[in-house]
């Protein structure tokens, strides 16, 4: 294998690692099928599960070594992770705000 055909190789190699090693974010699906059918503790507990996914998003911003090494190596990497964390974190909002509906709906009571 030639020098030139080994370098693109390896730059080949390289960026599939950095595109495979972008952190994403597990999305959620905002109105779920048995949302109605929940109690009142039910829904409870799948806010509290928001509240922990949400804990998980955050922790993927900031200063991580994912980040860092997507601020060095491939800036878009980096921005992209952003962009998937603000897209996650307006799911698990609207969940909650499709979930609140629900609980007001059956006149729960805190």
């Amino acid at each position: 294998m030639s020098l030139r055909l080994r370098s693109v190789a390896m730059v080949a190699a390289a960026v599939s690692g950095l595109l495979v090693g972008c952190a994403t974010s597990q999305k959620i699906q905002v109105v779920q099928p048995g949302d109605q059918n929940l109690s009142c503790n039910g829904i409870t507990e799948e806010v509290a599960k928001l509240d922990k996914t949400q804990a998980e998003i955050d922790s993927k911003k900031g200063v991580t070594g994912t980040n860092v090494a997507a601020a060095i190596l491939w800036l878009p990497g980096l921005a992209y992770t952003y962009y998937d964390a603000g897209e996650a974190t307006r799911l698990v909002s609207d969940r909650k705000s499709a979930l609140t509906s629900v609980y007001n709906n059956k006149n729960c009571t805190p």
